[in-house]
C-alpha cells in the first residue's frame, strides 16, 4: 500500500433511519479468495466482495438492529502474509480519517498476520470510544460451508451495536482482545 487513496468505496448509500453505521475495510485474505483458472490455487479477489458480501449484507436489511454497512476495499487486495508494519500504520490512518463518521469498524484480512495487525492497532489507537473488530475466515466465502458469513455478520453486529471500545479479533464464535 502506498497511501490512503488505495481504499475505494464499494458501497455508498444513505444510512437507514436509526441504524448504527459500520465501516467494513476489506484488505484481502482467505475470505475473499477464488481459485485461479489454470493452477486452481487460491488468490485474493475483488469480485468476491462485490458479489458475496454485498448479497450477504442485503439479506440482513430486514434485521432491525443490524447496522448499516459501508464497504471500502483496497484497489489491489493483499495476502496478509505480504502485510507488515507500514500497512498497519496505514490501516490505522484510514480508520482515523473515518473515525467520526462511523459507530464501529470491521477489518477483513487474512489470518497469517491478523493477530500482529490487531495487536499493533490496539497500541496505535488510543482513547477509543468505539470497537474495531478484525475478522477473516479459514474457508473462502464462495464455498457453501465457509465460516466467513458467520464471522463477518457477527463482527459487524459487535462493531455496530456493542459498547466495546477496543481493538479485537472475532473468529470462530470468540471475541478476543487485541492485547492483554
Amino acid at each position: 500500500m502506498s497511501n490512503r487513496e488505495t481504499y475505494q468505496p464499494v458501497t455508498k448509500t444513505s444510512q437507514p433511519e436509526g441504524r448504527n453505521q459500520v465501516l467494513l475495510i476489506y484488505t484481502g485474505g482467505t475470505l475473499g479468495m477464488l481459485p485461479e483458472n489454470e493452477t486452481h490455487s487460491l488468490t485474493p479477489s475483488v469480485q468476491i466482495l462485490q458479489e458475496n458480501i454485498t448479497k450477504l449484507l442485503a439479506e440482513q436489511k430486514a434485521v432491525e438492529d443490524f447496522p448499516h454497512v459501508e464497504i471500502y476495499q483496497y484497489e489491489e487486495v493483499m495476502d496478509s502474509s505480504d502485510m507488515g508494519p507500514s500497512d498497519w500504520v496505514e490501516l490505522a490512518q484510514v480508520i482515523e480519517s473515518h473515525y467520526y463518521h462511523f459507530d464501529g469498524f470491521v477489518v477483513v484480512m487474512g489470518t497469517d498476520t491478523m493477530a500482529y495487525a490487531c495487536s499493533a492497532l490496539s497500541f496505535m489507537m488510543s482513547n477509543l470510544s468505539k470497537p474495531i473488530i478484525f475478522t477473516g475466515s479459514m474457508i473462502p466465502m464462495y464455498k457453501g460451508y465457509s465460516d466467513a458469513p458467520r464471522n463477518l455478520l457477527l463482527s459487524i453486529t459487535i462493531a455496530g451495536n456493542s459498547n466495546i471500545p477496543e481493538v479485537c479479533i472475532f473468529f470462530h464464535s470468540k471475541l478476543l482482545r487485541g492485547n492483554r
